[in-house]
């Protein structure tokens, strides 16, 4: 799955299952609730901090290099 990624495009370390797949312009597409839920079961937040701690801490990252894509459910 990562053969057409950009080369500074970003993995986000421990959220290999939250990979939704790549997109046409090669940086990893991450599905939201599931990242959301890891931080949940692996760091023992509650749903309210882990979209906090996301937010800040993995949205925060976006910047560096290609970056990566967030898949939010719609609203």
């Amino acid at each position: 799955m990562t053969d057409n990624l950009l080369e500074d495009a970003l993995i986000l370390d421990g959220l290999d299952d939250a990979i939704a797949g790549v997109s046409d312009c090669g940086r990893l597409i991450y599905d939201y609730e599931k990242v959301v839920k890891i931080f949940m079961a692996r760091d023992g937040m509650g749903y309210e901090e882990a979209e906090e701690w996301v937010g800040y801490n993995v949205m925060g990252v976006q910047p560096n290099g290609a970056g990566f894509i967030m898949m939010s459910p719609p609203s």
